[in-house]
């Protein structure tokens, strides 16, 4: 077993964003209304991650700079959506800050009153149960309230740069 007793010198952060693009990550939309303003928020998220059976526990990271999560941290329920892979272009559209992003041919409410995005594979909605920092990012612990799957069964995923689908065409 090799122990490193040295500290690492410091990474090229463009090497490591090139470098862990060749990790696969799902394509996920958090989204919220918090009550006091009633004004809804949205943001891409690709690091969600399940995380326990009992109770029923998700996660995702946010990074600190987000102009979406102070908003999205009020809301009493967060809505999570795991997009489909025919839904690239809303993807790209939720990504652009000055765009419309609640046309309501896109959403719908959840029984719990969160926004969820219509003809995703999975929509959950959540109550955040912890955020813990993390170098500069934030880890946010949730727990699942409601989920169910969509119709959709190819999932959106983000790799090299670039959007695809998993099943074969």
């Amino acid at each position: 077993m090799t122990i490193v007793t040295e500290r690492p010198s410091t990474l090229d952060p463009t090497h490591v964003r090139d470098t862990m693009s060749m990790v696969p990550t799902s394509v996920t939309v958090v989204a919220g209304q918090p009550e006091l303003t009633g004004e809804r928020a949205a943001m891409i998220v690709g690091s969600f991650v399940f995380i326990s059976m009992d109770p029923c526990l998700v996660g995702f990271f946010v990074g600190r700079k987000s102009s979406s999560w102070p908003q999205l941290n009020k809301a009493t329920v967060l809505g999570i959506s795991a997009l489909a892979s025919t839904q690239t272009r809303f993807c790209r559209k939720l990504g652009k800050k000055e765009a419309d992003r609640f046309n309501d041919s896109f959403w719908t409410q959840g029984a719990y009153g969160a926004p969820l995005v219509t003809g995703s594979v999975a929509a959950l909605e959540c109550q955040i149960e912890k955020v813990t920092p993390i170098g500069d990012h934030s880890f946010v612990l949730a727990r699942v309230l409601r989920l169910s799957t969509g119709n959709a069964k190819d999932p959106l995923v983000f790799q090299n740069h670039e959007f695809a689908g998993l099943l074969p065409c």
